[in-house]
């Protein structure tokens, strides 16, 4: 059996680990350092001697912080070296864990949306978080309201998000490509000339030529929120409101599926710009 060949390799960079203790410390020093403080001026006012404050402030304050960080320290390490990705012709592979190894495959078929945060801890080290939004993620918040959803595929401390985001963007377009000298056998039936005409515009879409999209005015004219939507294709809330602001282009299989839940034509929810 040949082993797998894989287009692009990477990790993330050691600036995560640097990012996530600058973090914790954001918590922990104010806490120990107040602690502290109190013990100074129970000192000033005389009601403790040099010697308690000291070991109050040993006891309480600074043995607990290192016994926190360094700990915290060691483990970021290793996380960081866990962490790394592969990927191929078919899949994108993200490893990680420290002692519990996963190994997540993520078929480019099901990648729906790739999302780059930036933010403030992030940008002070130059870093950024990839996530990859899949058809079905899981991590799904229990219950109807809202929640924190972690999507199936997330890489965090990248220098360049740009090299993976192209490098997905690539192999998908690849992937929904359709063989040479099928076309004319798969859509010859005059049934399927809509679906060729879809699969055009997916193409174009790939491509990044922007459709105007009518899904908000459909679900506001259905009477139903976004949240509702969401739950009723089976994609998170937040894919839809990409869908609604023109930033994300869904896969023929989920056009269908607004289609159907608003009751509509498949040609009704699109418009070329």
């Amino acid at each position: 059996m040949s082993e797998e060949k894989f287009s692009y390799e990477g990790a993330i960079d050691s600036a995560y680990k640097k990012k996530t203790i600058l973090k914790v410390n954001i918590f922990l020093i104010p806490s120990f350092g107040f602690m502290i403080f109190l013990y100074g001026l129970l000192y000033f006012f005389g009601m403790f001697s040099i010697d308690m404050f000291t070991w109050l402030s040993l006891l309480t304050a600074v043995f607990p912080y290192f016994v926190i960080m360094i700990p915290l320290y060691f483990y970021l390490g290793a996380y960081v070296r866990a962490y790394h990705f592969k990927i191929s012709g078919n899949n994108i592979i993200i490893f990680h864990g420290v002692f519990t190894k996963t190994k997540a495959t993520i078929p480019f078929s099901r990648i729906q949306n790739i999302n780059v945060v930036n933010g403030v801890f992030d940008r002070m080290y130059g870093i950024f978080t990839v996530k990859i939004e899949t058809a079905g993620q899981s991590g799904m918040p229990s219950g109807g309201g809202g929640g924190y959803m972690r999507p199936e595929g997330l890489i965090p401390g990248l220098k360049d998000p740009n090299i993976i985001e192209d490098k997905i963007k690539e192999m998908i377009i690849k992937f929904s490509q359709i063989p040479s000298g099928l076309e004319d056998k798969i859509f010859k039936p005059e049934e399927l000339a809509f679906d060729n005409f879809i699969g055009y515009i997916l193409s174009k879409m790939r491509e990044a030529e922007k459709l105007k999209t009518s899904i908000k005015e459909l679900r506001e004219k259905a009477n139903m929120t976004a949240a509702k939507l969401a739950e009723k294709v089976g994609v998170p809330i937040q894919t839809i409101n990409y869908l609604e602001e023109g930033r994300y282009n869904p896969s023929l299989t989920l056009a269908y599926r607004i289609a159907e839940v608003l009751n509509c034509k498949i040609e009704d929810l699109f418009k070329m710009g």
